[in-house]
């Protein structure tokens, strides 16, 4: 298929559309005239014949003699008329000068029924016919013309239309045209504004009036797009740029330790101690790796089990225990508060993962001495897992971006926490695999809730 333009396209269109409608018209028109015309025409040709009937019925004593002048009359040219006897055969009784193209069939005209006008057409005449009786005998009167008229006035008709379809198709064109160009010059412009648009550029946007056309809508969907797109493409920057640190500083100190170990000879210890260092670095690298993995996981990948019923307060009380012995090496009382046995459909596992990541951050970040409380409860339909801190909190610009990968807060920016920065954003990802909802409420130096909110499933 041809590649055009829909600018193109659409004339092209336009003009088979144009000369189709024009086709039609003209064609109605034409068969509308012509019928019009037999109709009218048959109309004359009937009184004609009447007035003829009545003349050979008030005066049958002289029809032999009688003469024909209706044409004259009747002012009606050209007018055949005749005077038939039907018996066996037919004979002519009288008759002005009749076309010899006009034939007689004597089984039609016997078949005609009595004083009914039948019209009849032959080549290029239209014969008016009836059936009398005088005295008993059948007689058949006949008037007839020919479309001489009629192929005059279509003949006018189609002079007219030669003339007059032309001009309007090309009126009708060049309007279409101008339409078509009207309506795809905001096009053109919007696409002249997008093409200065890279991505290495995403600030620019296309001009957005205030006007509800389609154009405009689509502008600013567009500008919609752009926006969403410009912040993607900050946070993969930043996504990249922090991935490259956050694996350069191990490698870095791998390398640190393993050139200083080959300097001179060490003891074993030495080495040891080196060994050590560096396996330490690779366990963080790879855990790093391995976060990354996850997040960048679909949906489906990531829950290769099928949904079950999990209870709330079991997967609380296993994360509790589990996290008893770290509390105590930091010096924080770990509370758990379970008011009563609650159901989601979800996969314990991960759950359990995101509810350990909060509940160690909330021990690493409290002061020593303090208390961190997990408790579960219902409010209204929601389900909901919160957990509890009185350390150093976080700061309001710090809790807009606290789910970004590789984000720290200022206070926590150093590696002495031992995370890859990561966590907060597996901690959403396996929140909203169970379709819930993640909350946080913090104050500096006061302390921080984190909330977990579920729908629940009915016993």
């Amino acid at each position: 298929m041809i590649n055009i333009s829909i600018k193109r396209k659409l004339l092209l269109y336009n003009i088979i559309i144009q000369i189709l409608i024009l086709f039609l018209f003209s064609f109605s028109l034409y068969k509308t005239l012509e019928i019009s015309a037999k109709d009218k025409l048959e109309s004359t040709l009937k009184v004609i014949l009447l007035d003829v009937v009545d003349d050979i019925i008030e005066h049958k004593e002289q029809m032999n003699s009688r003469d024909f002048d209706e044409e004259k009359e009747y002012k009606f040219k050209p007018l055949y008329i005749r005077l038939l006897k039907i018996q066996e055969q037919y004979k002519i009784i009288k008759s002005t000068t009749f076309t010899d193209e006009i034939k007689i069939d004597i089984d039609t005209l016997k078949k005609l029924k009595l004083n009914q006008i039948n019209f009849e057409y032959q080549k290029n005449y239209i014969i008016s016919k009836i059936k009398i009786q005088i005295d008993n005998k059948d007689y058949i009167v006949e008037v007839a013309t020919d479309f001489s008229a009629i192929n005059s006035t279509l003949e006018n008709l189609i002079y007219i239309l030669i003339f007059i379809v032309p001009i309007i198709l090309i009126l009708s064109i060049t309007g279409g045209y101008f339409l078509i160009y009207k309506s795809f010059l905001p096009i053109e412009k919007l696409l002249l504004n997008l093409k200065s648009i890279n991505a290495s550029d995403l600030s620019k946007r296309l001009e957005s009036k205030n006007i509800n056309d389609e154009i405009n809508l689509l502008s600013q969907e567009i500008n919609n797009l752009l926006q969403r797109l410009e912040v993607s493409f900050n946070k993969i920057s930043q996504f990249s740029s922090d991935a490259s640190h956050e694996l350069k500083t191990p490698l870095t100190i791998i390398r640190g330790e393993i050139e200083i170990a080959l300097r001179k000879d060490r003891t074993s210890n030495e080495y040891k101690k080196t060994l050590s260092n560096c396996l330490d670095e690779i366990l963080t690298i790879q855990q790093t790796i391995d976060d990354l993995l996850f997040l960048a996981k679909k949906e489906h990948e990531v829950l290769e089990q099928t949904e079950e019923i999990i209870y709330l307060d079991e997967v609380v009380l296993e994360a509790y225990t589990q996290m008893q012995t770290f509390a105590k090496l930091k010096n924080i009382n770990l509370i758990c508060d379970i008011e009563e046995p609650l159901q989601i459909n979800g996969h314990h596992e991960l759950l359990k993962i995101a509810i350990k990541n909060i509940l160690k951050n909330a021990i690493i970040f409290s002061y020593k001495n303090n208390t961190v409380t997990i408790s579960n409860y219902k409010k209204e339909d929601a389900f909901i897992i919160c957990i509890k801190d009185e350390g150093i909190g976080i700061s309001i610009q710090d809790q807009e971006k606290i789910f970004d990968k590789f984000y720290r807060t200022d206070k926590s920016r150093n590696k002495d926490s031992g995370g890859t920065g990561l966590g907060m954003s597996i901690v959403e990802k396996i929140v909203k695999i169970h379709k819930g909802k993640i909350k946080i409420q913090s104050e500096e130096n006061i302390g921080t809730k984190v909330y977990f909110l579920f729908k629940g499933t009915k016993l």
